[in-house]
């Protein structure tokens, strides 16, 4: 299971990808521990064609919310965290004293 916090970015799975791990229910909606539904995916793609969202608030272990949507999204939605390189300054890459 993939750490994160508050604050982090992370990238969530595609629709495929959670449909081959988890499988459907009977409705048509991923069956994960928090269900993913048909309107989550839309909602993604509508919004996040990258699929890169912030966490802003993490629930019993099981989902989270982000930044700008009402859903509780299931934890294991999550692909990865996103992790940036440190910018360094110009001064560094040039390799300037």
């Amino acid at each position: 299971m993939i750490k994160y916090r508050t604050g982090d970015e992370v990238r969530i799975k595609t629709w495929e990808e959670m449909k081959e791990e988890f499988g459907l229910t009977s409705s048509g909606d991923i069956k994960c521990r928090c269900y993913f539904l048909k309107e989550m995916e839309i909602y993604f793609k509508k919004y996040f064609p990258d699929r890169i969202v912030e966490v802003v608030y993490k629930s019993n272990g099981i989902s989270f919310r982000i930044k700008s949507g009402g859903y509780h999204w299931p934890i294991d939605s999550i692909k990865e965290k996103i992790v940036y390189e440190p910018i360094h300054s110009r001064f560094e890459i040039l390799d300037i004293r």
